[in-house]
């Protein structure tokens, strides 16, 4: 192939002589050759189409905008609506699944001891009593918040238990502090006793606090969980 350039050999193809093609300026016609172009002249006797104006609108620019307005306010005050559904519902379920210390569950009998343990050279404390449902429904899963406090009122330990779970004195002492803690932190409470707790059904607790404070003087049990058995 022959290599060429742009432009090459132009004086051939622009030629007068060459009949495929004419020499041309930009911007001119030649007025020999008007064949394929039609112009359109102006009659003065045939009357000129008049376009008719645009229609305008019947709503000005302030109904337009009290419009939009309008409408995003009501767009607005919907999601507002939807937003507080929703919050409504999420409390609603997170009272139904975590009723808090305000539910009706009585606390009775609390009796404390100080015993020895054998395996640890330690005076361990141990709390027991009953926790009765007085609600209408049934509940499970109770789990009991103990503190310890000192004789000034300030908080020495703090610990979570499940109810249903109670172990004899004597087999306490035996026992190692964290065996102790895995037996009484069994949701399901001893013989699944923590399971669905009907109304005025009372259940054993019990809760150990480990190398005791000599300071330690009073001590606080609160129900802090539970689940509502809804039916």
């Amino acid at each position: 192939m022959d290599n060429w350039k742009l432009g090459e050999g132009e004086e051939e193809l622009f030629s007068e002589n060459n009949e495929t093609g004419k020499g041309f300026s930009i911007g001119k016609i030649d007025k020999d050759d008007l064949s394929e172009i039609i112009f359109e002249e102006k009659n003065p006797d045939k009357p000129e189409r008049k376009i008719p104006p645009k229609k305008e609108s019947k709503i000005d620019d302030g109904e337009r905008n009290a419009y939009g307005n309008k409408k995003n306010g009501l767009k607005k005050i919907f999601y507002l609506l939807l937003g507080m559904a929703a919050l409504l519902s999420a409390y609603y379920l997170f009272k139904t699944l975590f009723p808090g210390n305000g539910t009706n569950i009585k606390l009775f009998e609390l009796k404390t001891v100080v015993y020895k343990s054998r395996v640890l050279p330690e005076n361990n404390l141990l709390i027991t009593g009953y926790l009765v449902n007085k609600n209408k429904f049934p509940v499970s899963y109770v789990r009991l918040t103990c503190k310890l406090y000192s004789t000034k009122n300030i908080v020495l330990l703090s610990k979570h238990v499940y109810a249903g779970n109670f172990i004899s004195l004597e087999k306490l002492k035996k026992m190692s502090n964290v065996a102790i803690d895995m037996a009484l932190n069994n949701k399901d409470g001893e013989n699944m006793s923590n399971v669905e707790i009907l109304p005025n059904h009372p259940i054993k607790f019990m809760a150990v606090f480990f190398d005791i404070n000599p300071n330690s003087k009073n001590y606080s049990v609160s129900i802090s969980h539970f689940y509502r058995i809804k039916k």
